[in-house]
C-alpha cells in the first residue's frame, strides 16, 4: 500500500467535481456556509476517484482509514474539535449524513465505517463568538419547495384590441354603413323617389330638347337646300334664253 500516492490523491486542490450529482446531492449542500459546501464537493470527489481507485488495488481497510483521517482533519478545523457549537450542529446534519448518503448502493459489509477519532479539547480563547451566542442554527430543508406552477396564456396571433386594428375596422363599419343608407335611401325613401323622378325628368327634357334641336337642324337644312336649288333654276333658265 503506497501511503503517500494516496495521500497525493486525496490532497487536491480542485476545480471540477465531476462526482457531485446535483439531483442526489443538492440537499447535502449548505449555500449560507461557503467553506462547509466545499468540504462536502471535496469529500464527494475524493470517495468516488481517490477511495474507489485506491481499493481496486489495495486492501479497502487502508483505504477507508485515509479517507477518515482526511474528513477529520476537515471537521477539526471547522468545529474546533466540536467545541464550536453552531458549527458541530451544521458538520452533524450536512456532512455526516453525506457520509451515509454515498454509500447507499454498498453492502453493509463493504461500506466504509465512519471513525470520528481525534482530540475533543479546544481552548474557548481561541473560539469565535459566533460558536456560543446562542443563536439557533438555520438548517435548510432537506426537500426544497417547488416553485408553484403558474398557468401561462398564450397570447392570440393577432391582437384585435390594437389602435390600428381598431381604426381600419371602425373605418371600414362607417363606410359600409354609409353605403347602405344610401342604396336605401336611393331606392325606397319618398326622397329617393323624388331624386329619382328628378334625374328622370332631366333626361326626358334632355331627350326632347335634343329631338327639337334636329328636327329644327334638319328643316334649317331643307330650307337652305330649297333655296338653293331656286337659285339654281333662275341662272339655268337664264341661260336657256
Amino acid at each position: 500500500f503506497d501511503k503517500g500516492k494516496y495521500y497525493d490523491m486525496l490532497v487536491v486542490i480542485r476545480g471540477t467535481f465531476n462526482s457531485v450529482k446535483e439531483d442526489e446531492h443538492s440537499t447535502y449542500m449548505y449555500d449560507n456556509d461557503h467553506v462547509l459546501k466545499n468540504i462536502a464537493l471535496y469529500l464527494l470527489q475524493n470517495y468516488e476517484s481517490a477511495y474507489k481507485h485506491c481499493k481496486m488495488d489495495n486492501d479497502a481497510k487502508d483505504c477507508c482509514n485515509y479517507l477518515n483521517k482526511w474528513l477529520n482533519e476537515k471537521k477539526s478545523l471547522y468545529t474546533s474539535n466540536t467545541k464550536c457549537n453552531s458549527h458541530n450542529v451544521l458538520w452533524e446534519h450536512y456532512i455526516e449524513k453525506l457520509w451515509e448518503k454515498m454509500q447507499d448502493d454498498v453492502v453493509e459489509d463493504e461500506r466504509c465505517k465512519r471513525d470520528t477519532f481525534g482530540p475533543k479539547y479546544f481552548h474557548e480563547k481561541w473560539l469565535s463568538p459566533s460558536c456560543s451566542n446562542g443563536s439557533p442554527v438555520h438548517i435548510q430543508k432537506e426537500y426544497p419547495e417547488h416553485p408553484s406552477y403558474k398557468k401561462h396564456e398564450c397570447p392570440p396571433a393577432v391582437a384585435p384590441t390594437s389602435s390600428s386594428c381598431k381604426t381600419v375596422l371602425t373605418t371600414t363599419y362607417v363606410v359600409f354603413g354609409i353605403l347602405l343608407f344610401s342604396i336605401y335611401l336611393h331606392r325606397f325613401s319618398s326622397v329617393g323617389m323624388k331624386l329619382n323622378n328628378l334625374i328622370r325628368g332631366k333626361k326626358i327634357k334632355r331627350r326632347n330638347m335634343d329631338k327639337e334641336n334636329n328636327e329644327e337642324f334638319i328643316s334649317e337644312h331643307d330650307s337652305n337646300m330649297n333655296s338653293l336649288d331656286r337659285r339654281f333654276n333662275v341662272i339655268y333658265n337664264s341661260f336657256q334664253n
